[in-house]
């Protein structure tokens, strides 16, 4: 079923988010753990069937009435909402639940239970993520970044660009496309370049110094000095960045940046508990 066709036979939306949507395979969201926490959490993995997709909200999310009983769950770092995370909640027919406040969170997450109406499916578990579990992020500030350098780009010479030990901050400009931050003035910039292949992640040095974070949403090609690319397990922090947020880099291994993931990934198989 259509999402959207999906989510209005269950859910009225009383005031809508500044900017929501579906993010799954089709389209990946910004934190790439949510959409599979959440459908483990809802118990939306079944046989044959592909994961549901679930709504990404930035800056604000909705106000939202349920039809008819309704089980969600929500995802967001630690302290963002006094609702209760990545576990399934309850709505009776007529309840409402506001969203606009993500308490200090660039984005949230909530999705819904496939085939409500059907509690006798027998693949149906429900469960919650621990509370001590890594997978809980926090928004520490400044957030710290960890990276893959890249070698010299060829717009910068021989030079190696080196992020480490500075503090840039998001820039209101920013969105899904790619995340731009302010740069001390110690970061010298490149000239453009003959455009070359670009995956979310991927850090672009533009002339003015300011970095770029390329994101889901940016283009497969981009015309400026790629200077690194952003390790699998800290992308899920920049979903949570706002405008004026801290952010520092720190360089890393592949084997580090592969040792990362996989302890993310051991995480989501362990750390979703039945309840």
């Amino acid at each position: 079923m259509n999402p959207d066709i999906f989510v209005a036979s269950l859910i009225e939306t009383l005031k809508s988010g500044a900017l929501m949507q579906f993010v799954g395979r089709a389209k990946p969201p910004m934190d790439p753990w949510a959409v599979r926490i959440l459908n483990r959490v809802l118990g939306n993995i079944s046989p044959g069937q592909p994961e549901v997709p679930i709504m990404e909200c930035t800056l604000t999310g909705p106000i939202i009435r349920a039809r008819k009983p309704a089980i969600i769950a929500i995802g967001a770092p630690k302290g963002a909402l006094s609702l209760p995370l990545w576990e399934p909640i309850r709505l009776a027919a007529g309840e409402e639940l506001d969203l606009r406040n993500l308490g200090g969170s660039g984005r949230i997450y909530f999705g819904l239970v496939r085939d409500v109406d059907s509690p006798g499916n027998p693949y149906r578990q429900f469960g919650k993520l621990l509370a001590n579990s890594r997978l809980r992020s926090a928004t520490p500030s400044p957030s710290e970044l960890a990276y893959l350098a890249d070698g010299p780009p060829q717009s910068l010479g021989s030079e190696m660009v080196n992020l480490c030990g500075q503090t840039f901050r998001l820039l209101p400009a920013s969105d899904r496309r790619g995340l731009r931050y302010k740069a001390p003035r110690e970061v010298k910039g490149g000239r453009e370049i003959p455009p070359e292949p670009m995956t979310y992640g991927a850090i672009q040095l533009p002339p003015s110094g300011d970095p770029v974070i390329v994101g889901p949403d940016g283009p497969v090609t981009g015309g400026y000095a790629r200077i690194g690319t952003v390790a699998l397990a800290s992308l899920r922090q920049l979903a949570w960045q706002l405008p004026g947020d801290a952010v520092t880099f720190t360089q890393i291994t592949r084997a580090e940046a592969l040792r990362q993931a996989l302890d993310l990934e051991e995480a989501l198989a362990r750390d979703v508990v039945p309840c």
